[in-house]
């Protein structure tokens, strides 16, 4: 049976404060199951000297951008077929680096979900995916490049409307400027709170969620009134507004490494001098937002922002690293990875655990990431429905 196998002596790490240890762990069609249920004969592998780890989540990407110094200039000018052809590499180099599940939360012309059914057919290889289809943005808003531009209510509800006719997983709506996009500031108001909930409205009514891109204060005020469930980016978040996000229980999905990235590039990597400046302006703020949002205990939720100026499409275990730098502890920086992610983005009961019932999707690594982060680098295979993208357990030595 396709997806049926059993894996012996297994250290792993499954969202407890330590790993933990299994005689075996049983995978049938695809799924966890007690390995006592498996039929005589089933292949077997020997997890010894490894440590395991639910597949990882990436809660914030965008497939249809490329990650390279001019990923926005590039997306404008090129044919669509060209983007799409892109995404399907992006989304392959994102699954084999270990990240098995991906929110993609903006593509223009609705790339992302037909990205996601293409994987779901077999015709192409990737992680699972929610896809929000185009950002929800105003007339001449930050992210238009992969944005639906509306103007008032009505506009807003029926984008809404037409992503999730099309597919959508999720609506995204953007409440303020960004980095990324020229002419725009982070601190400004863009979409009103009544366009948002008009908007948000129509994804709570199809039991899906909504996400808002919302860095100002006023923004980030707008997006909560209006009922979002996760915040991306945060960047101006104050004492009241993080009181706002758990009493809302809204999750934050802090998205450190793009700032990294931009902040840390050689000056000849081409990255647009507008976006450098902008990102020197907020990074400290955004810091200190994320350390203060985490201590309060708002749900933190790991995304890359993949595909923008300089990110490249891979492993979400780059921001759980920029958020251990940033001063929160291992442990929950990698629940922000799997049961944090998974419970945000509605697939806690698919993915994010090891547990009977849910998809098989696996990590393999060698180390303790409780007590060095750093063992997310040494990747030794990577599984997505009890079958294996790659394993090469010779690198565990």
């Amino acid at each position: 049976m396709k997806g049926t196998l059993k894996i012996n002596n297994v250290t792993a790490w499954n969202g407890a404060d330590s790993l933990v240890s299994y005689a075996s762990l049983g995978i049938r069609d695809g799924r966890f199951t007690d390995p006592e249920a498996l039929p005589q004969g089933v292949p077997e592998i020997d997890a010894s000297s490894l440590t395991i780890l639910p597949g990882l989540i990436n809660a914030h990407v965008h497939f249809c951008l490329d990650g390279t110094a001019g990923s926005v200039s590039n997306l404008i000018a090129e044919p669509h077929i060209t983007t799409a052809y892109k995404a399907c590499a992006a989304a392959r180099a994102t699954l084999e680096a270990g990240t098995t599940t991906v929110r993609d939360v903006g593509c223009n012309g609705g790339i992302g979900i037909f990205l996601k059914r293409a994987i779901q057919h077999g015709l192409v290889e990737g992680p699972r995916m929610m896809a929000s289809g185009p950002c929800i943005v105003m007339t001449g808003g930050h992210n238009r490049f992969i944005g639906t531009e509306i103007d008032g209510v009505d506009e807003a509800r029926k984008a809404a409307r037409r992503n999730l006719k099309m597919g959508a997983d999720l609506i995204k709506v953007v409440a303020t400027g960004g980095v990324i996009t020229p002419m725009v500031e982070p601190e400004h108001v863009q979409l009103s709170m009544e366009e948002m909930r008009a908007a948000v409205d129509e994804a709570h009514n199809c039991g899906r969620r909504a996400a808002s891109h919302a860095q100002g204060k006023q923004g980030i005020h707008n997006s909560l009134k209006a009922g979002v469930d996760t915040i991306e980016h945060g960047i101006y978040l104050s004492p009241d507004l993080i009181d706002e996000m758990l009493k809302a229980k809204t999750a934050l999905v802090p998205t450190l490494t793009p700032m990294r990235r931009i902040l840390d590039a050689d000056a000849r990597a081409g990255i647009p001098e507008y976006a450098i400046q902008k990102m020197r302006r907020v990074s400290r703020q955004w810091v200190d937002s994320f350390a203060a949002a985490a201590a309060a205990g708002v749900p933190i939720v790991a995304g890359t922002d993949a595909g923008t100026p300089g990110n490249p499409h891979g492993s979400v275990a780059v921001e759980i690293k920029f958020m251990v730098e940033a001063g929160i502890a291992p442990l929950i920086a990698l629940r922000s990875a799997t049961t944090a992610a998974a419970e945000a983005i509605g697939m806690a009961e698919e993915v994010g655990r090891i547990a009977n019932g849910l998809w098989a999707d696996l990590v393999f690594i060698k180390g303790n990431p409780l007590l060095d982060i750093n063992a997310l680098d040494h990747l030794c295979g990577v599984m997505k429905g009890g079958e294996f993208v790659w394993f090469d357990k010779a690198r565990q030595f």
